[in-house]
């Protein structure tokens, strides 16, 4: 990967915070809703019999998304802490498996969304016989499911690019160190300096190869030596029958 560790965890971050202020949007219009619900839902003016009728299919169909959505919203920053968390551990502490622990809520946020957007499409028309005109804020609750699922599929498919990314480089820094940490102690119980044979860097597998050729053009040279001028045998022969020639020979 191109990218460092220090980028991925970066734009983790940012993600976390987008998704913060995801879940600040839900609490914000679901509790605008709440109190709306509670005290501007009927108005003065309005007949008590289109009001009963309002308020029982504002019931039906709002008011359990409502404290839903309010405790969606609430319970984002939870899963965003431990996320951020996870990310801003140290170099010896990262924990790639609790960054998709954040996964839980994003399917979640999703699949309630999805399922009360199709609940309001069906039942509403059941609602047809009733003396009740449609509100503005129908229309509000669908848009808003909608685009908040949206937002929070968007945010997902890059978390998931980040988590894995994220899960790569601290599992190769995790190799890196306990390759280092091998090759250490097995200088100190004297062992060879070279690295071990599994070791996959590429420099030093250069290296190592560079070294061994070295080595073996060194014992080829040492053993078969070049002839001497004039003579048929090689150096080291030439040598022993000098050393075993009498001294009257020489």
């Amino acid at each position: 990967m191109a990218c460092s560790l220090k980028c991925v965890v970066g734009f983790g971050i940012f993600l976390a915070v987008l998704d913060i202020l995801h879940g600040l949007a839900t609490l914000g219009f679901y509790g605008y809703r709440f109190v709306a619900y509670s005290f501007y839902l009927c108005p003065r003016d309005l007949d008590i019999t289109v009001c009963q009728n309002k308020l029982y299919i504002y019931e039906q169909l709002f008011t359990y998304r409502v404290y839903v959505g309010l405790g969606e919203g609430a319970i984002t920053p939870f899963f965003v802490m431990i996320y951020i968390i996870a990310l801003s551990q140290g170099k010896d502490m990262h924990m790639p498996w609790l960054t998709w622990f954040w996964l839980l809520k994003s399917f979640g946020v999703m699949g309630i969304n999805v399922y009360y957007i199709s609940y309001w499409v069906v039942r509403r028309k059941s609602f047809d016989h009733i003396n009740y005109e449609p509100q503005d804020y129908e229309n509000h609750f669908l848009y808003f499911g909608a685009g908040l699922t949206l937002a929070q599929l968007l945010i997902m498919l890059l978390f998931c690019l980040v988590g894995g990314i994220f899960s790569y480089k601290v599992c190769e820094e995790n190799r890196r160190s306990r390759r280092s940490l091998h090759t250490a102690k097995f200088r100190k119980n004297g062992g060879p300096t070279a690295p071990p044979m599994d070791y996959d860097d590429e420099a030093a597998i250069v290296h190592t190869n560079i070294d061994d050729q070295f080595m073996n053009q060194g014992l080829a040279d040492s053993t078969h030596k070049l002839p001497l001028p004039g003579s048929s045998g090689s150096i080291d022969k030439a040598g022993r029958a000098e050393t075993l020639r009498h001294p009257s020979e020489r």
